[in-house]
This record gives C-alpha cells, structure tokens and sequence, in this order.
C-alpha cells in the first residue's frame, strides 16, 4: 500500500477541510496509510484511528514574531528529517504555511514521490516583500506539484491563468460532508452554553450567525452598520474570535450588548449544533483584493447545508453568485437601504431547496478520490522509493 504524509501547519481541531479529506479518503480505503505531519496551532485533541500516526512538530522559540526567522528554519529542518525518514510515496501538501520543507524535498527527490498541492488561498496585492518571495517560491512548487487542489472553482480558473498552468487541476469544495448530524458530544461548557441559546430562542430570540474573528475584510463595518439598525428580536450570535476584539468592536462602534451573543471558539466537531441554534447567518468578504474577492468560506456551505438563509455583501462576485444561484439568501446592502424587520421576515420564509445537495457532496467526494485512485494506482505500479 502506498504510504501517504499529510503536512500541514493548522489548528487541526478546527480544520474542517483537512478532517473531511482525511475521513472520505479513510471511508473509501480502509487500508490507506496515513502520516500527519504537523505544525500545531493548538494542541490536539481530536481522536483517531490507528491507521493515521500523527508526529508532531515542536519548535522551541513558537510565537514570538521577532524571531520567527528561527522558528520557520527549525521548522524546516525537523520536517525535512521527518520526510526524509517516512519516505512517503504520496505527500499531501497543505497551503504554504508548510512550503520550505515540501519544496526542499521535492528539488532532491524529484522522482521519488508524487506530489498533491493544496492551494487553500491566492495571494493578495498588497503581501510584503518576504511574503511576496514566498508567494514566488509557492508559485513554482505549485508548477512542479503533480496535482494541485484549489478551494474553489474561480480560485482554480484564475490561478491557471495567470501561472499558466498544465499540470493536474481541480477543486474541492469546503461543504460540511460530514458535520451536520455531529457524533461528537460536546463539553460541560459548551453544553451550557447551547442550553443558554435554547432558552433565549424559546424566549423568543432570533439569532444570525456570525462565524471568525471580526476583521475589516470580512464585513467588520459593515456588520457594525447592520447591527445599528437590528430590529428585535434579532441577536447576531458570534463564534469564533476573541473576547478582547469583540468588546473593541462595540466600543468603537458604539453597539448595545443587547444586539449580541458571544461563543468565541468552538470545536469543529460540535460546530453545527451551535450553527442550528441560528435562524440564518451572515457571510461577508470585502472585494478589495484578489483572495476576498474569490472566497466562499466553509460557513457558507454550512449554512446553506443546514437550511439557514445566507446575508452576504453584494460587491463580492462568488458570494453574490452564490446567492443567486441557489435561492440561498439576500443581500446586507437591501436591508441598509431599507432597514426593516420585513427583510428578515422575507429571509424566514425562504425554502432552501436540498435538491442538489447530495449531487454536490457526491460530486466532490467523488473527485478526492478520483484523484487519490489515480496516483495510488501509478505508485503500486511504479516503485519509487
């Protein structure tokens, strides 16, 4: 059996994209063997099964951006020993937080292994100069990848063009493949929390999910501007984020408490029974620069897959077309225009259609492992290692 090594630089328990692609590849081949080489964000406290060995990468000087210099060539270093040590027959590559150690080990064994890019973002405009080297150094272990998998389809359009790409291309969606009925019990603490949210929306209370920290390019102004105009008994419920940001964002914009309801972090696996507390949610991206203006977040499939009408910003494209596509939704530029109860009245009585949800899962699955049946098939057949 072809030996995979999944690399990434992620809080794994909160990365939706990475769990999902592990567990349809785990749901199609029981015998797949999977190392996950990882950089953690947070510790760990997902569970698995024996079939994937999670080695973790430890730096001694994590966190301290006056010496990340440091921490990125300690980094390196460990997890080229580590690949040089697993010899995989595939690696899956995720985003450029783990490039350096990938691309090292792709120029010195160039015809060992078979290469999968997972290209989360496209870069912005306005990156600085060491970002801007980076992006470079990206750019040509994304022409030398043997497969590169984008988050989406605009996202893939415009990086083939613009890299003039000819190697294997496709994209894969962030749906909620498997998180809408979560199996996973949650804790003491978030368990009280949900019963807090039932009580108030017994009460009464109508809640609009918010999810991520509240940064000007995801709609922060915008949302301060909606917020000022919520008719009761509308709250936005806010996971994700710090406290301290979110008690900056209702003083500077001069918010009641009274329009909000704060979560903060909540775990992946437990996601979705807080998203189900909402009766729709908000999604907002700002166009101002390329990677804005080409992404639809996992939290828009979410809402969508759970039934919940999407408020998104007008003047992204992907988002608007989403929108418009699938009936799935309005727009917070209607509701500022004619700030009334009756837009969300309208929203309330939107009927998502589920028609072509299962078709979309099924399509995406089906392209994962496609992919994955490919290349497995060329590494039984040629040896490399």
């Amino acid at each position: 059996m072809s030996k995979i090594a999944f690399i990434a630089k992620t809080d794994f328990n909160t990365d939706g994209r990475i769990l999902n692609e592990l567990r349809i590849l785990r749901e199609w081949n029981k015998d797949l063997e999977v190392d996950l080489v990882l950089f953690p964000d947070k510790k760990v406290t997902i569970s698995f099964d024996d079939s994937i060995i999670l080695h973790q990468i430890n730096t001694k000087l994590r966190h301290n951006k006056f010496l990340r210099v440091f921490t990125v060539l300690e980094f390196t270093f460990k997890a080229f020993k580590l690949l040089n040590k697993l010899k995989p027959r595939i690696i899956h590559a995720q985003d450029s937080s783990i490039l350096l150690p990938v691309l090292l080990f792709r120029l010195l064994h160039p015809k060992k292994f078979w290469l999968i890019y997972d290209d989360h973002e496209v870069p912005n405009e306005n990156e600085s100069f060491s970002k801007k080297i980076m992006v470079a150094l990206e750019n040509f272990l994304i022409k030398n990848a043997d497969a590169v998998i984008m988050a989406n389809k605009e996202r893939m359009l415009y990086l083939r063009e613009k890299l003039q790409l000819t190697n294997k291309l496709l994209y894969f969606l962030n749906l909620p493949y498997f998180d809408v009925n979560p199996s996973t019990v949650p804790s003491a603490l978030m368990e009280s929390e949900l019963d807090e949210l039932e009580l108030r929306k017994k009460k009464g209370t109508k809640f609009i999910v918010h999810q991520g920290p509240l940064k000007i390019e995801r709609g922060r102004q915008k949302l301060a501007d909606l917020c000022r105009h919520l008719p009761k008994p509308y709250v936005i419920l806010l996971l994700g984020g710090t406290e301290a940001d979110f008690i900056k964002f209702k003083e500077e914009n001069e918010l009641p408490d009274d329009k909000f309801f704060f979560i903060g972090k909540v775990n992946y696996e437990v996601l979705p029974l807080f998203w189900k507390k909402g009766c729709a949610s908000i999604v907002m991206y700002l166009p101002t620069y390329t990677n804005n203006r080409l992404c639809a977040p996992n939290r828009l499939y979410l809402s969508y897959f759970l039934g919940l009408p999407i408020i998104v910003n007008k003047n992204n494209p992907v988002l608007h077309n989403f929108i418009n596509v699938y009936k799935a939704g309005g727009f917070v530029e209607d509701f500022m225009e004619n700030p009334n109860v009756e837009f969300f009245n309208q929203l309330n009585n939107l009927i998502i259609d589920d028609s072509a949800k299962e078709s979309i899962l099924a399509l995406e699955k089906n392209k994962l492992i496609a992919l994955y049946s490919n290349i497995i098939d060329k590494a039984t057949k040629y040896k490399k290692w």
